[in-house]
This record gives structure tokens, C-alpha cells and sequence, in this order.
């Protein structure tokens, strides 16, 4: 290998390193964010069904240290580096983010609600299974709003840059997480819905896919033909969805 080779290749390898890290910076603040607004909906609406476990247990706050596994986000974002620095283009980041949740990576305290205590149950059911993913619109809905304002003021270039940067993934990141809780599956928030939605002689229903949403998340997300349809289809709907909330604002 000659130098020019070799110093190209050089600087190839740092420039994919500085931008895996600028990744790493980007998506920190952004995780933050959605997960700790995610935990806080979830205890409000909670509370307003009449559970106050959540609000107990220390959940109804925008504290994100009440919120976050400091070592599952940790995790994820080390992933996230080794992945975009050495790997770069070998598996787009949402499969990436559907393995570590199979997986069992956390990197939220989960929010634990006592069904027993809402003052309606099947409403408080299906309503506090709707905080994450409609909490998640509302955020990336608002970030919208805060993207236009930020535009219309006069900040240092270099401030305007990485505010935007954050902003464009948290918007797209919370309408991803948004609709794809939607999916009547557990562990996702959908298949919390269906139990409280489908009637006791249909819950049989609910443990079926209880049993085998392992099995059936692995062909949706690895199977050739099946997880380009179901990543394409999830790609549309938040598509529709960024579309709309810009379409309000500009």
C-alpha cells in the first residue's frame, strides 16, 4: 500500500469514527428525551384513570434519572458506535433497534401500573396501553412546532446545526417508536390493547400471541420478503404521519 493509499484510507477511517460519534451525541439527548416524556405520560394518564402507583413510585416527573436504565441506554448507544463505525450500512438502524429489543435490552424503568385501581378498568386499561405511542406523536408533533420557531431565530451556525440535527431525530425517532408500539403484539403497547379491548371469551386471543410474539417478531423483522414489507410499511405510515404534523406548521 502506498502513502497516498494509505493516508486515504487513514482518513477514511476517522472521518466514519467522528461521524459514528456524532451519531452517538445526537441520538443521547434524543433518547433521553422520548423516554423520559414516555415514562412521565404514562404515570399522568395512569393517575387520571385513577391509578397512583405510578405517581408513587416516583414516575409522575420529568426527571430523566426516575426514567432511565443509565446502563441499557448505554448499551444501546455503544452498539450504536461499534455498528456505525466499523459496519457502516450493514443494518439500518431500526432493525438494529428491534434486535436489542428482542434481545431484552432495557433502557427505561419500566412504569408498573395496578389495573386494580382505575376507576373504570377497561377504559384505564386501553388508555394508559395509548400514553406511550400517542405521547410519542404528541412529542414529535411539538418538536415540529419548536423546529419552525427555531428557524425563525438567529442562532450561531453551529448551534442552529446540532439543535436541528436533534430536533429531525427526535421527531422521526418518536413517530417510529409511536406506531410501532401500535402493533397488536406483546411486548408491545397494541397487545396491551387487545387485552382490554377483546371480550373475556376472546382472550385466548391475547396468550396465543403472548406465547408466540417471540417467534413472530423474528419473522417480522429478519424473515427476506416479510421484514422489507413489514420495515417498508412502518416506513410509510411514519412517513404519513412527519408529513401531516409538517403540513400544520409549514
Amino acid at each position: 500500500m502506498d502513502m497516498d493509499t494509505f493516508a486515504t484510507s487513514s482518513w477514511g477511517s476517522q472521518s466514519q469514527l467522528l461521524s459514528a460519534l456524532s451519531e452517538v451525541v445526537i441520538l443521547l439527548p434524543v433518547f433521553l428525551i422520548i423516554f423520559t416524556w414516555r415514562g412521565f405520560i404514562q404515570a399522568l394518564f395512569a393517575k387520571l384513570m385513577g391509578d397512583t402507583t405510578p405517581e408513587e413510585d416516583g414516575f409522575l416527573t420529568l426527571n430523566p434519572t426516575a426514567h432511565i436504565d443509565l446502563l441499557g441506554l448505554l448499551t444501546i448507544l455503544g452498539v450504536f458506535f461499534i455498528i456505525s463505525a466499523f459496519f457502516t450500512g450493514a443494518i439500518p438502524r431500526t432493525v438494529l433497534l428491534m434486535m436489542l429489543v428482542i434481545m431484552g435490552v432495557r433502557w427505561t424503568h419500566p412504569v408498573h401500573v395496578d389495573e386494580t385501581r382505575f376507576t373504570h378498568y377497561r377504559l384505564g386499561g386501553i388508555v394508559t396501553s395509548l400514553a406511550g405511542p400517542i405521547g410519542n406523536l404528541f412529542l414529535a408533533f411539538i418538536s415540529v412546532g419548536i423546529l419552525k420557531l427555531l428557524l425563525q431565530m438567529t442562532l450561531a451556525q453551529y448551534a442552529l446545526i446540532s439543535l436541528l440535527e436533534i430536533l429531525k431525530n427526535l421527531i422521526s425517532i418518536a413517530i417510529f417508536f409511536g406506531v410501532i408500539d401500535l402493533i397488536p403484539l406483546p411486548p408491545f403497547d397494541g397487545g396491551k390493547i387487545l387485552r382490554f379491548a377483546l371480550p373475556y371469551k376472546m382472550q385466548h386471543i391475547v396468550q396465543w400471541l403472548e406465547e408466540y410474539s417471540f417467534f413472530i417478531m423474528l419473522v417480522l423483522f429478519f424473515a427476506p420478503g416479510v421484514s422489507s414489507i413489514f420495515f417498508g410499511g412502518l416506513h410509510v405510515v411514519s412517513t404519513i404521519i412527519k408529513s401531516f404534523f409538517f403540513s400544520i406548521f409549514f
